[in-house]
């Protein structure tokens, strides 16, 4: 056993017992932590191609064959994932077999690990949204910790709405990739997340906030984060697509659909969310100097990307929009649309590129338009 993750004797022993509870008893229910040690990670081929390169992209030198132990999660699982990520210990690997799992609360991960899905890996989580939850209550809660990765996972609520999928709090360079979030008020959310990389996740939210029956419900939300890449995610159902905050972030060649609002850049505003450890959790910067390019807003209800609340010096370009409810892409001036002022956009740029029918609606400061369908504010308003 290497010592730079020395386990304790009481994780050892439900280490072992695990072990030969699933190689003696594989069809047995499993009643805790039945868990083995795996010699290597099974993805296909282009999975496999992007886990590297995003892991050598956000630590120098780290790869999928530099690891630690690998412990393999079996299928038909209950509560053992965090007793898994504790058997793997710091540097190491879950591998999560593919079958049904099931979590009975919040999984926090404290340590740097990779957590790995086989396809078909399905984990169902109990948690629960705003309100009845008294603060955000995550499936996977990256707290305080670096360099932990997330991949291949379909996460699922045992109820018919969850809480939050995916938190990552005070943690940085954090791979949140090809995962499955259904039914959720929150997918991935980020607070004091710098350099996150969200990669090709499906986020499908709940949609009861159409009924009123609760007030937020997003696909990914950067609080407070910067250099976070959004880069090819499907995002559906959601109130904000994504709502991106902070500044130096990339948002690329993602799809937002049948939400009320694809891409929001603005400023979640003072103690909007109340995280698991009793902090309110605001922006401390409205969405600034964020590329925005190549992605496609299609069926949005309102507008397809929305640059609002003082968000400023950024560059929206060669992005595709269709079907969207009033504008695909606004720029707006002083408003007070959401029930408060939100001030003025300034100096953005926005270049339609290869979409030169985009209908762009520009009422803030010194913001650059280049070719799309200008709106008339003579004809229609600034509001």
């Amino acid at each position: 056993m290497r010592s730079n993750f020395q386990l304790s004797n009481a994780i050892v022993a439900s280490f072992l017992a695990g072990a030969i509870l699933f190689s003696g008893c594989s069809n047995e229910k499993p009643v805790g932590p039945s868990l083995q040690l795996a010699e290597d990670i099974q993805l296909d081929p282009e999975s496999r191609a992007e886990l590297e390169q995003l892991i050598a992209k956000h630590s120098e030198g780290a790869s999928l064959e530099k690891k630690g132990r690998t412990v393999e999660l079996p299928p038909n699982s209950h509560d053992a994932l965090a007793a898994a990520i504790a058997a793997a210990g710091k540097k190491g690997t879950v591998k999560v077999r593919a079958g049904n799992h099931y979590e009975s609360q919040t999984v926090t991960i404290t340590h740097e690990v990779k957590i790995i899905g086989e396809t078909g890996a399905i984990f169902e989580f109990d948690t629960q949204p705003l309100p009845p939850a008294s603060a955000l209550d995550p499936a996977l809660y990256i707290k305080g910790t670096d360099d932990v990765t997330i991949w291949g996972l379909d996460i699922r609520p045992k109820s018919s709405v969850g809480g939050t999928a995916i938190l990552v709090e005070n943690s940085e360079d954090a791979i949140i990739g090809r995962n499955i979030m259904r039914e959720h008020q929150f997918g991935v959310m980020l607070e004091q997340a710098d350099e996150a990389q969200i990669y090709k996740n499906t986020i499908s939210t709940t949609t009861v906030w159409q009924t009123g029956a609760l007030a937020d419900v997003h696909g990914i939300v950067v609080i407070n984060g910067k250099k976070v890449a959004v880069e090819k995610n499907d995002i559906s159902n959601a109130l904000f697509g994504l709502w991106a905050c902070d500044e130096n972030g990339e948002a690329e060649r993602n799809t937002f659909h049948e939400n009320f609002i694809g891409l929001i850049l603005c400023k979640v505003p003072a103690n909007a969310f109340p995280l698991p450890g009793g902090k309110l959790a605001g922006s401390a910067l409205s969405g600034a100097k964020w590329k925005v390019e190549d992605n496609n807003a299609t069926g949005n209800f309102d507008a397809g990307y929305l640059v609002i609340d003082g968000a400023n010096n950024n560059r929206l370009e060669d992005n595709n929009a269709s079907n969207n409810g009033t504008y695909d892409i606004e720029l707006t001036g002083d408003t007070y649309r959401f029930g408060f002022l939100t001030p003025k956009s300034f100096e953005n740029k926005v270049v339609a590129g290869k979409f030169q029918n985009i209908v762009i609606k520009n009422c803030g400061k010194n913001n650059k338009v280049i070719g799309g369908q200008l709106v008339d504010n003579s004809v229609d308003p600034c509001n």
